[in-house]
């Protein structure tokens, strides 16, 4: 990802691994803060899309790293906005759905 150097490959990932833990510790909290209510089957669907697009955009970016860059942003570009499309739709679906009347 960073060609020639030793140190910002490794800050790179672990950032990447921090904000993942992050995202998934903190959803469920976020939910439960605005008092809506999700099923334990749909956040795992949720997180699952989001593990998925992570490791999407892992791949790119390690294409990138290999001097492929024109084919790791296709690669975030192809396999990453269905990704993104399904997360929206989910969410939709399972968090911002209306209150039963």
């Amino acid at each position: 990802m960073f060609p020639g150097t030793t140190i910002l490959n490794y800050l790179f990932w672990m950032g990447m691994g921090m904000m993942q833990i992050l995202v998934i510790a903190g959803a469920y909290e976020w939910l439960k803060h605005f008092k809506k209510s999700v099923q334990w089957w749909q956040m795992v669907l949720i997180y699952g899309c989001f593990i998925s697009f992570s490791l999407v955009v892992a791949g790119g970016f390690t294409l990138m790293g290999e001097y492929e860059s024109q084919g790791g942003w296709y690669f975030i570009g192809y396999l990453g906005l269905p990704h993104v499309i399904a997360m929206a739709i989910l969410l939709k679906l399972f968090v911002f759905k209306k209150a039963p009347v």
